[in-house]
């Protein structure tokens, strides 16, 4: 066996590891990724549900759920912004259905409830009504409300 043979050997050997090494690296950053958009999901959701501590806002949600003639200007401003933001959070669980132990169905299925539970009042149908034609939404969130909806 010539020098070569044995650093052709080596070089082998080392690429392989490389390799190997690699994989461990992409596989841990992909574990770690989920586990962060799992922990951003987690905090928006409560950071929503929190919101509801607000008296304003809990005032004009409650009043917004009854129909929006019940709401003055401001208020129907507020309602809006926290039927968006309920549809996007619940969007956002869908799509992190890759990660940790929420599998694909379960990640549609709460957030099918999530929008549901938001939307599906007098308020929310009639601001869905309203802004269907051209929502200020991404097509991924108008087809999770308009699945709800209608």
């Amino acid at each position: 066996m010539t020098l070569s043979e044995i650093f052709e050997g080596l070089t082998a050997i080392g690429l392989f590891i490389s390799v190997a090494l690699v994989f461990i690296e992409l596989r841990r950053n992909g574990n770690s990724t989920r586990l962060n958009n799992s922990i951003k999901f987690t905090e928006r959701h409560f950071n929503l549900r929190n919101s509801k501590l607000n008296h304003d806002l809990a005032d004009a949600l409650f009043k917004g759920r009854q129909g929006l003639s019940h709401l003055n200007g401001p208020e129907k401003i507020m309602f809006a912004s926290y039927l968006l933001n309920a549809a996007q959070t619940a969007t956002l669980m869908a799509r992190a259905d890759q990660g940790l132990q929420i599998n694909a169905v379960a990640a549609r299925e709460m957030s099918s409830r999530i929008i549901k539970n938001e939307w599906d009042n007098q308020g929310g149908r009639e601001y869905w009504d309203e802004i269907k034609n051209n929502a200020p939404v991404t097509n991924l969130v108008k087809d999770a409300i308009e699945k709800v909806m209608e």
